[in-house]
Parts: C-alpha cells; sequence; structure tokens
C-alpha cells in the first residue's frame, strides 16, 4: 500500500486535483441554490484558475456566506386561496352591480374584499390583489365589448384592472385593519 501523500503528488503531477480538493468544491456548489455547473466548465475553470484568480475569490468568498432559505412562490401564493377570491368577489362584483347603479361593481367588490379582511387572520394581499385585478379587468372587458372590439381594448383592460386592484386591495386593507383594532388588548 503506498502512502496518501504519494497518491496526492502522482494525481497533480497528472493534472489532477486531489480528492479533497475535489469533495470540497462538490459542497460548495452543492451549497449554492443557483448553481449551474457542467464538467467541461469545471475542468477549464481548474486548468484556467491563474488567469481567473478574481473570480475563485469572489466564488469562494461567497460560499462561506450563510445561505439564506428563500421562500418558494407556493409559501407567499395560494393558487387555491386566488380561484377562491376570484369566485367570491366576482360575486360581490355582480351583487353590487344588481344592487348600486353606479359604481356598484366596485363597491360590490370593496364589500367582499373588507369581509375578507374582517374575516381571515392570515394576510393574502398578493391572492387578493391579484383576485381584483383578474376580476376587474374580466368585468370592464365584458361590460364594455363594443369598445375593447372597436380598438380600446387595451385601455379598457388596463381601467378595469387597475380599478380592481385598487379597490379590493382597500377594502382588504380596512378589513384587517378593523379586525386587528377589534382583537388588540386594551391598555
Amino acid at each position: 500500500m503506498s502512502d496518501r501523500s504519494d497518491e496526492v503528488a502522482e494525481a497533480t503531477d497528472r493534472g489532477e486535483r486531489p480528492t479533497d480538493e475535489l469533495l470540497e468544491e462538490t459542497e460548495r456548489l452543492l451549497s449554492e441554490p443557483n448553481a449551474e455547473v457542467d464538467a467541461d466548465s469545471s475542468a477549464d475553470a481548474s486548468a484556467a484558475a491563474p488567469t481567473n484568480a478574481g473570480a475563485t475569490e469572489d466564488a469562494s468568498s461567497r460560499s462561506r456566506l450563510p445561505s439564506l432559505p428563500r421562500p418558494s412562490l407556493g409559501a407567499r401564493f395560494s393558487p387555491k386561496g386566488f380561484l377562491a377570491l376570484v369566485a367570491a368577489l366576482g360575486v360581490g362584483l355582480v351583487a353590487g352591480g344588481l344592487a348600486v347603479p353606479i359604481a356598484g361593481e366596485l363597491v360590490g367588490t370593496f364589500a367582499v374584499a373588507f369581509a375578507i379582511g374582517l374575516a381571515t387572520s392570515k394576510r393574502r394581499y398578493l391572492e387578493v390583489g391579484a383576485a381584483g385585478a383578474a376580476v376587474g379587468g374580466i368585468a370592464a372587458v365584458a361590460s364594455n365589448a363594443v369598445l375593447a372590439v372597436a380598438g380600446s381594448g387595451r385601455a379598457v383592460l388596463a381601467v378595469g384592472v387597475a380599478a380592481g386592484l385598487v379597490a379590493c386591495l382597500v377594502g382588504y386593507y380596512f378589513g384587517r385593519d378593523l379586525r386587528n383594532g377589534l382583537f388588540r388588548d386594551l391598555e
């Protein structure tokens, strides 16, 4: 059996890297969340190490930094919640349009978003905003179909999306604010 130092010396003489160095690099690459590596680029990088000394120092210093967990989209956005909000806001839009003749759709979506903010304890501004924008855009295009077909479709859609987004976010905010005020302890 040969000595470990002899194996390392022979490997470096042949242009190969020692196993410990390869293991350290593999561990560093696996700890980086967005590292993309192919075999050719890693071999080229090891051969051209003296010319890319600054780049390898930057990479090694980044690997020493603690990686922060990145929340996934599922942690911030719930597709089921979004669909439920679209349905609820759609019902509020129709009910508001039937009850109030002028701007009733906005009043209905505001009221539903307010009620949702009052009822829920979990913050869902992203879902409420996206659902309000979707419902507002669809309602604007559907109620102004002639304008949309005549060439002003983008303008009609933009106004509907903006109005739905603002009405829902403001309603949701006020509902959450009232909920926080109702459940806060008096001092």
